[in-house]
């Protein structure tokens, strides 16, 4: 492979270094991820480093998958050795390896912010407030502060003058100790128990450090003080760390994200080579002198001014209205003519905003004239009610300790399990210190006061349950039709089904069976539990599926991404920059709001627009004004105008060794291969489990074969699935 023919002369630079320590700051649009991933093909094929000896972190799932695929390309011989992901995907995977280090079995349930909140406010409830009382969205807060910073509750010693966080602090140790009981861990529980067991057990921490050679971190201006340890107890004095970012585009310390990191990186240490990618691939050069002349203004950086090749480029394009609906319908007549004009797709546009709440007029005008759009950042596929529903029943398979999982669906649908029974089931499951799963599957052995009608639901329920969780465990068919026959089996679909919106919701129940098949056809060296891993650590950004629609976002959620079109509206004070950020921050809040703008311009590939409105701000609590940053990127609004349908006008310590609850192993799976790659409809096969029967389908370009059983009936399965042999083949023996 020449790199010198695919790199510029500084991407070749960064890629071919031979420095141990190298810090690349690599501006917006100027091939970062090209270099990353380039970097890592050239380890392997030049330096011969053993892909498994190298950790490349991404700081979404979508980038993680996007460089692998890239990676692959370039040297294929790595295949399933090379190991890219985010810090949780690859601390998931740790802890799921090293978990009897911390008491736990591999098979522990993942909880997302919603379970998170679903735990406190029953904690809440416990402690005589109600789900809805403030204190509860300050517990949560109060807890990702301090985990956010590394500190558990037993950490924790309030000042005299932090007293009034007492109630906070007696909510954390419960929620923790409620958490580990039913074996779960939260997102910061990820990194700070692989830092745990890094810390605390010297010989794994030695094994995996002389399993890894070669770190890279992208998107390092947004690293916390607690990513950053683990990759200190990660590495050891040989070890080679590559980082790649940006500190202009440090938009994160809101949750923990320390600039100063990649700042001061030269100083903590040695043998630091920094190389500056300053060229830019995807924007004008107007575009870019706007974004130069902007961040300008902030002192905390590394100097550096993006430019290009590319000759030409329209200036960037301001309008302001009086109104907030003429800024929204200028947005939309706007992409309507560029699509017609310039031959555009509506995915080639997207609209960023500051906040949420600028969003309502846009919508509307968006649906009067009927043009796609989607929000990203909102609502998630993974966060429906009716996918987080079905997950919460297949999470209870291989986690009966998941008492969130099994609060969610205990009467959905309806089985007579009333508020009262309710109570009554957790009263007695916890006066017996079981979980619910595991104390209705003894709850005749115990005197309850449970209605045989109550009893006699449930039991049906988890009959079933129980049945096809020896089906993921034995693993005969594909787990997305065990999937879609329990869900059925439970009754689940005919809920749906009798909901206005029930067809919809049937629709994505049937788009998650889809996920499951193409996420283990395209990982065959991955469990079902790596799976439920992959989904609970989802990002705004994964939903993103192509389709051809316009995209409507924060500037947060529009890191890493890249538009033609790019409108960013709500160039007001107060609303871009952030009022509350600005004011609560100070200077430091200035400049993050500052980073956000520098991001958001740099989104643009060919045409940028920026938008305001003259209007009054209920949020602001007073008439708009344009945003300082207008005039610092050296622009200026001249129009007054208004764009409308109708024409123009105007705690006690916690430990996760201290578990004395040890209830039945969960389920773990295996995927193996029977080599058997070319299947026929009439083949005569042998399955060790359902015995004889007939090949009578090939699906999915024989990723799936349908058999005919003569005992069994019609199963779909894994065409490679190792309990699975072919007796004759269609016109000889095999």
């Amino acid at each position: 492979m020449d790199f010198s023919k695919l790199l510029n002369e500084r991407q070749l630079e960064a890629v071919t270094t031979a420095s141990q320590n190298v810090r690349v700051v690599a501006g917006a649009g100027s091939g970062k991820t090209r270099v990353l991933t380039y970097r890592i093909a050239f380890l392997i094929s030049e330096m011969h480093v053993n892909p498994r000896s190298i950790l490349a972190i991404a700081f979404t799932n979508k980038v993680a998958k996007e460089m692998k695929e890239r990676a692959l390309a370039l040297v294929p011989e790595a295949g399933y050795a090379l190991s890219i992901s985010t810090f949780h995907s690859f601390c998931s995977k740790f802890i799921r390896q090293e978990h009897a280090a911390i008491g736990f079995p591999s098979n522990f349930t993942i909880y997302d912010d919603e379970d998170q909140e679903k735990l406190v406010k029953d904690i809440a409830e416990e402690l005589g407030y109600r789900k809805k009382d403030n204190i509860v969205k300050e517990a949560i807060a109060f807890i990702g502060d301090c985990k956010c910073k590394g500190y558990y509750p037993f950490d924790i010693t309030l000042k005299p003058n932090e007293q009034h966080l007492s109630e906070h602090l007696k909510i954390f140790d419960m929620y923790e100790t409620k958490k580990s009981s039913m074996y779960g861990l939260d997102f910061d529980d990820l990194l700070m128990q692989t830092i745990n067991i890094l810390e605390n057990f010297p010989d794994i921490r030695d094994k995996w450090t002389r399993k890894i050679s070669h770190i890279l971190v992208d998107e390092f201006q947004d690293t916390n003080n607690v990513q950053m340890k683990l990759i200190r107890l990660l590495s050891r004095p040989s070890t080679c760390l590559y980082v790649v970012g940006d500190p202009d585009q440090t938009i994160y310390t809101w949750r923990g994200a320390n600039q100063k990191i990649i700042l001061d990186f030269s100083n903590n240490y040695s043998d630091v080579e920094t190389i500056i990618l300053d060229r830019n691939y995807r924007s004008t050069q107007p575009i870019l002198d706007a974004a130069n002349r902007l961040i300008l203004n902030n002192k905390k950086r590394i100097h550096k001014d993006l430019y290009t090749e590319k000759e030409g480029g329209d200036s960037v394009i301001l309008e302001q209205f009086d109104r907030k609906e003429g800024e929204a319908t200028f947005i939309v007549k706007k992409i309507k003519e560029l699509k017609h004009n310039e031959n555009a797709d509506y995915r080639d546009f997207a609209v960023l905003y500051r906040s949420s709440y600028l969003t309502l007029p846009l919508e509307k005008e968006l649906a009067r004239l009927q043009v796609p759009y989607k929000i990203f950042g909102g609502l998630r596929f993974y966060q429906r009610k009716e996918i987080k529903d079905v997950l919460a029943y297949v999470k209870l398979l291989f986690n009966p300790l998941d008492d969130i999982a099994f609060e969610r669906i205990v009467n959905v649908p309806k089985r007579g399990i009333g508020e009262t029974a309710f109570e009554t089931l957790k009263k007695e499951k916890e006066e017996n210190r079981l979980s619910y799963l595991n104390y209705l599957r003894r709850i005749d052995e115990f005197d309850t006061k449970l209605t045989p009608r109550a009893v006699g639901s449930l039991t049906k329920m988890i009959t079933i349950m129980d049945t096809y969780k020896q089906k993921f465990q034995d693993n005969y068919e594909i787990y997305s039709k065990n999937c879609e026959d329990m869900m059925e089996e439970l009754g689940y679909i005919n809920y749906l089904a009798e909901l206005d919106d029930g067809d919809d919701r049937i629709e994505n129940v049937k788009s998650l069976y889809g996920d499951m098949y193409s996420f283990l056809k395209n990982n065959p060296e991955s469990t079902f539990e790596e799976y439920l891993n992959n989904v609970t650590l989802a990002t705004s950004q994964d939903d993103m599926d192509g389709g051809d629609y316009v995209s409507l976002m924060t500037v947060h959620t529009a890191k890493g991404l890249e538009f033609p079109y790019v409108f960013v509206m709500g160039m007001s004070e107060g609303v871009f920059p952030n009022g509350r950020a600005s004011f609560e921050r100070g200077h430091d809040g200035m400049e993050e709001e500052r980073r956000l703008c520098y991001v958001a311009f740099t989104r643009a590939m060919k045409k940028l627009f920026l938008t305001r409105n003259n209007d009054y701000s209920f949020v602001n609590e007073g008439t708009l004004v344009t945003s300082r940053f207008i005039k610092e990127a050296g622009l200026e609004f001249k129009n007054s105008r208004d764009y409308s349908p109708w024409g123009q006008g105007k705690m006690k310590s916690f430990s996760f060794d201290d578990l004395n609850k040890r209830e039945e192993p969960p389920v773990r799976n295996v995927i193996k291969d029977n080599g058997i790659t070319n299947w026929e409809v009439g083949d005569r096969v042998m399955h060790t489990k359902f015995g004889e029967g007939t090949v009578t389908k090939i699906i999915d370009d024989g990723s799936i074969i349908e058999v005919d059983f003569i005992i069994e009936g019609k199963k779909s399965l894994l065409a490679k699935h190792p309990m699975l042999s072919r007796i004759d083949k269609v016109g000889g023996i095999a």
